[in-house]
């Protein structure tokens, strides 16, 4: 054996030992810049879904709101409805008992119900 290869050897360990101590680095370097990534990300999930979540509780307030007035407006809607039927009903009975007497018959409510 030649001396100087004991020499080449321990060389050939210690850059070895180097190249692998640098890649470990590296990696644990990747390692953390990813979990680093992973905690925004997480971060920015959890920001989203806050917004997110107060985004919906504003629209069914609102949603909530507008159902309300719609009804309210729907209700009285219906009662000015009934009213204007009421006064189209008197108004066709006045008209109905004009137009009968007009002829010289009985009115046209009292028409229909003597039996």
């Amino acid at each position: 054996m030649d001396p100087s290869q004991p020499d080449e050897e321990e060389a050939t360990g210690t850059y070895s030992l180097e190249l692998e101590t640098k890649q470990l680095g590296e990696l644990q370097e990747s390692r953390n810049e990813l979990l680093s990534r992973v905690s925004n990300l997480k971060k920015d999930l959890q920001d989203w879904r806050f917004k997110l979540d107060n985004q919906v509780k504003s629209y069914r307030s609102e949603l909530g709101d507008l159902r309300k007035t719609l009804n309210s407006e729907v209700s009285q809607l219906r009662g000015e409805f009934q009213d204007l039927r009421a006064t189209l009903r008197q108004q066709l009975e006045a008209t109905a008992n004009l137009a009968a007497e007009g002829q010289g018959g009985q009115p046209a409510s009292d028409a229909g119900t003597q039996d």
